[in-house]
Formats: C-alpha cells, structure tokens, sequence
C-alpha cells in the first residue's frame, strides 16, 4: 500500500509513516536502489528486517518527493548517521515490526523514533532514565517508554559521538501529557530541542527537532 500517514508540523518538519503490508519483492521495486542500498539490504539476513529496513526508506523518499528533493543519494558519515547528499536536509529513519519511518527538516538536523510500549521497558530503566527523570516518571511504562523514545530520536540528530543516555540525554518533566523538550548535554554545553509524540495504531512516534 501507499505510505501510511504524513503529518506536516510545521514549514520546515514533516514525518511519514509507512506500514508494511506488501510483500518483499514489491517493496523493493517501488525504491530506487543504489549500490550502497543494495549492499545494506543484503546485510539484513532476515526477511522481516529487510522489508522494515524498505519500509523506512520508502517513507523517506515519499517525503522528499514530496519536497522536490528526488532523485536523491542518503550517504553515511563516519559516524554512521545518514544524511541527503549534497543537501544540508536533516533526515532520520526509524523501523519497528509492522512499520517504518521518517523525518526531514529543511532547516536543521532531525531525529525519529518509533516504539511498541513494552512491559520490559522497566527493567532497563536504569540505563538510560536520568535521576531528575526518575522522579516523575517513576515505573509507568508508558512515561517511560517517552522517555526512552525520546533519547532515541535525539541521540539519532546528534549522531556523531557515542552518549551516556542516563546522563548526556535529558527530557523535560511535561506540564500536560507529553514532554515538548529534550537536551543534549556534551563538552559542558547543554542544548535543547522541540520533542513531538505522536500515536499510530499502537506505536508511539517521537520527534526531535
């Protein structure tokens, strides 16, 4: 099928989901594969992880069809974070069973992630929540499942040193529902991003901008 949904935030972020209900084959004639694609594909071993591996990619190129950005080449930086050839486009991509993702910001870098709630969410808390955030979120798993989607996406806009989530990634305490702010905290310097969330037949998306 077509992709999913594309939400547009605001002029410059918008982010697309695509929900995988054709078949491998197919989904591969509707991306336009280059060798470097080709050989990224050929390393998920599993068919289900090389049709969410599409899946994302082919809600990326729905977007930046959409923006007149195609054709397009996504390389790799030596920190592995993707970016658009020859464009200072932010791009970041997300997959989960059932689904893939994608975000791009025409004006600065971008992160996405995408997350089924999870009761084993609680057991790895320690690692990543923040002892300021242990305070209001506790052991929810919901809360706490923002949280670790929110440290995803902004560790994927980072994207280029390795961070310490409890400590270097910080999420705001929310006033309503969902947390709108998140922090990156490296090198003495604390900076901060818009967070969005967002739900989809199960999936909590989180954006970071």
């Amino acid at each position: 099928m077509p992709v999913t949904r594309v939400t547009t935030l605001n002029a410059s972020v918008s982010f697309a989901l695509w929900k995988i209900d054709e078949p491998l084959e197919e989904l591969m004639a509707l991306y336009p594969f280059s060798k470097a694609d080709t050989d990224l594909l050929n390393e998920q071993k599993v068919e289900s992880r090389k049709m969410e591996w599409l899946s994302a990619r082919l809600a990326l190129k729905t977007l930046l069809d959409a923006h007149g950005l195609s054709p397009f080449k996504i390389v790799k930086d030596e920190s592995g974070k993707p970016h658009l050839a020859g464009s200072d486009v932010g791009i970041s991509i997300s997959h989960t069973k059932n689904y893939g993702a994608a975000i791009i910001n025409t004006e600065r870098p971008a992160g996405i992630d995408i997350e089924y709630p999870r009761n084993q969410i609680q057991r790895i808390a320690h690692k990543f929540l923040h002892e300021d955030e242990k305070v209001w979120v506790k052991e929810d798993i919901e809360k706490l499942t923002w949280i670790w989607s929110a440290k995803e996406a902004l560790y994927k806009l980072h994207g280029r040193t390795q961070l310490t989530f409890a400590t270097q990634l910080y999420i705001h305490e929310p006033l309503a529902h969902f947390p709108k702010k998140g922090a990156i905290m490296e090198n003495g310097q604390r900076d901060e991003f818009e967070l969005s969330y967002h739900k989809h037949d199960g999936l909590v998306v989180c954006l970071a901008f």
